[in-house]
């Protein structure tokens, strides 16, 4: 039997709505995963995926609050600390804690693939789970730059944030593993509903420009992905074998897509009422789609 691979985008609270699909996936289709790539919030689900401490992921995201994510206001002494040379309005010690405390590499069982950004240099590094520095890793995926502070992970690797700044759905991270099945939870749907009121800060207005600015990304990402599989099975079809640029052929995956089909709230949104509705519907929306 070929692998399953499972791949999990950013969406910071958002990304409840990854474990609500994936339990159901898991628990009422059978699905287990061989490979599991993820970024920023899916870094982290994924690290958990890839250890299976399924539980222990559920407990966690029904037990978050903001203050056990994040510290901090956003006020004049914030605007006054940034002004003065502060790298973020928040800090994640919290969050810290709970990668500290749950992220266990000799646990991870798993072909896990997280990925991150330098600032510094742009690029984005792939971290595997066996590398050395994957706990450190796994925080630094889950930064969002200017909320939260960039993280050391090691002398070559500073000042690293957010692996969704350059592959907000990583699909290709886990293609290398030669999977039968791709399977992608995302945590934003393809066309972000109109708001009903104008943002009233700056918060909101960067909160929606990262929804409109994701949605569509992940929608190019996906919509290529899906694309290619198409072509490729129709050229086979033909007797036509299409191959990328270095002339290794293509390969048609099967794949399942799942994604929420309403805005699922604020990035930072922890709270239980807004946590609980994500699980559930991310339980529903797999359950959906995958029948």
């Amino acid at each position: 039997m070929g692998k399953t691979a499972l791949v999990l985008s950013g969406g910071g609270a958002k990304g409840a709505f990854q474990v609500g699909a994936e339990k159901y996936l898991r628990e009422e289709k059978g699905y287990t995963w061989d490979v599991i790539g993820g970024v920023s919030v899916g870094a982290l689900n994924g690290t958990m995926l890839a250890m299976e401490k399924y539980e222990e992921l559920e407990t966690i995201w029904m037990a978050i609050r903001n203050n056990s994510i994040y510290s901090g206001k956003f006020n004049l002494f914030t605007l006054w600390k940034l002004f003065r040379g502060a790298k973020s309005i928040y800090h994640n010690e919290p969050l810290a804690a709970i990668v500290d405390r749950e992220v266990q590499p000799e646990m991870i069982v798993k072909d896990l693939r997280v990925g991150t950004v330098s600032l510094t240099t742009g690029r984005y590094t792939l971290y595997k789970g066996d590398d050395p520095n994957i706990k450190r890793a796994v925080l630094a995926s889950t930064v969002v730059p200017v909320i939260w502070p960039p993280q050391y992970v090691s002398k070559e690797c500073q000042m690293m944030v957010d692996g969704s700044l350059r592959r907000f759905s990583p699909i290709g991270d886990v293609l290398d593993a030669e999977p039968e099945e791709v399977v992608v939870i995302n945590c934003w749907p393809k066309h972000p509903a109109a708001l009903t009121e104008h943002p009233k800060n700056i918060l909101d207005i960067a909160n929606r420009a990262v929804d409109i600015s994701s949605a569509g990304v992940i929608y190019s990402d996906i919509h290529e992905f899906t694309n290619i599989n198409h072509n490729v099975r129709e050229a086979a079809e033909h007797g036509v074998t299409l191959t990328n640029p270095k002339g290794k052929p293509y390969k048609a995956y099967k794949n399942l897509i799942i994604e929420p089909t309403e805005h699922l709230g604020w990035i930072l949104d922890f709270s239980h009422k807004s946590v609980e509705r994500s699980l559930e519907m991310g339980w529903n929306r797999a359950k959906e789609i995958a029948g």
